[in-house]
């Protein structure tokens, strides 16, 4: 079909067919064309025979070509993305390293110079460490609440395993973390079930605060009405 390019002019036309999707589409559909137009010449129907392309190519030979060139082109591509994948894995490997080296340095320094009056998990705590816990734990003498709170030190915030007993159920509590700025998070709710036979069941819950143990004033527990139930000092 395309035997009235020259050579050059037909390069061009397969270079511009792996570069243009919808031109490679459309000359996909004259593709059956050259074989119509045998089907056509056999049966009488043409008087005259269309020329010979000068590289003696058919069109489905040409879009076979293109098709490869364009296989070779993704893998390539895919080659290429992988590679600066791996580029990226390996750097960030190498800050974390960096990072974490440096943590521990810190930590370690800060633990020789501590006040000996100090227990060690305060000290840590205090110094923004990741491997330290504290404990507090008291109970309302007017509501008859009583939590205790084993909280971990993480680098995005804090981590609590949380005890909760004597609320009078049915009904549904909260705790919330205070701020020494005097901001409020909440830290978890739960639903306190009817006491069977008087038996004010104690209930466990693990839960988490983006703020750091240092940063936390007190906590506090409300009932489902905001009434303040217990206040525990934290730090």
């Amino acid at each position: 079909m395309l035997g009235i390019l020259d050579a050059d002019e037909v390069e061009a036309f397969e270079n511009h067919l792996t570069e243009c999707r919808r031109c490679a589409l459309d000359l996909r559909d004259f593709a059956v064309v050259p074989d119509l137009i045998d089907e056509a010449d056999a049966g009488g129907m043409l008087r005259g025979t269309a020329p010979e392309r000068p590289d003696g190519k058919s069109v489905r030979v040409m879009l076979d070509a293109v098709a490869a060139r364009r296989r070779r082109r993704r893998w390539f591509v895919a080659q290429g993305v992988a590679a600066a994948a791996a580029g990226v894995i390996a750097v960030t490997a190498v800050v974390t390293t960096l990072v974490v080296g440096g943590n521990d340095n810190g930590s370690n320094q800060a633990g020789g110079t501590q006040n000996p009056s100090t227990s060690t998990s305060q000290t840590r705590v205090a110094n923004n460490s990741t491997d330290s816990s504290m404990q507090v734990q008291q109970q309302d003498p007017n509501s008859g609440v009583f939590t205790k709170i084993t909280a971990s030190d993480e680098p995005w915030g804090t981590s609590m395993d949380i005890e909760v007993s004597g609320m009078s159920g049915p009904s549904k509590g909260s705790l919330v973390a205070v701020g020494g700025a005097g901001r409020v998070a909440q830290v978890t709710s739960w639903f306190a079930p009817e006491p069977v036979a008087g038996d004010k069941k104690t209930i466990r819950l693990q839960a988490n605060v983006a703020m750091r143990w240092h940063e936390i004033a007190s906590f506090r527990i409300h009932d489902e009405n905001g009434k303040t139930l217990l206040e525990v000092v934290a730090s």
